[in-house]
């Protein structure tokens, strides 16, 4: 899958204002996925779910603050 650039309008940011912004979706033949939100005033999401199920999820303000900052490690048995 080719990357996917989306643009939205009047969305919530992490910093709670509401803008407009990008949404970039990438896919690999190999099944690792990406979701990224660029707002218009810096802030960011940012999301990756890995080859072997795991997903690592990032958000950050406009000031360089981290919101969140998580990896999710799926196990199997």
């Amino acid at each position: 899958m080719a990357a996917t650039k989306i643009p939205f309008t009047s969305q919530k940011a992490p910093c709670g204002r509401v803008v407009d912004g990008e949404h970039l979706q990438d896919q690999d033949d190999d099944g690792l996925v990406t979701d990224n939100f660029y707002y218009a005033c810096g802030c960011q999401r940012i999301r990756r779910e890995y080859h072997d199920g795991s997903v690592v999820s990032k958000v950050q303000r406009h000031d360089g603050s981290v919101l969140s900052d998580e990896l999710i490690a799926e196990h199997h048995a």
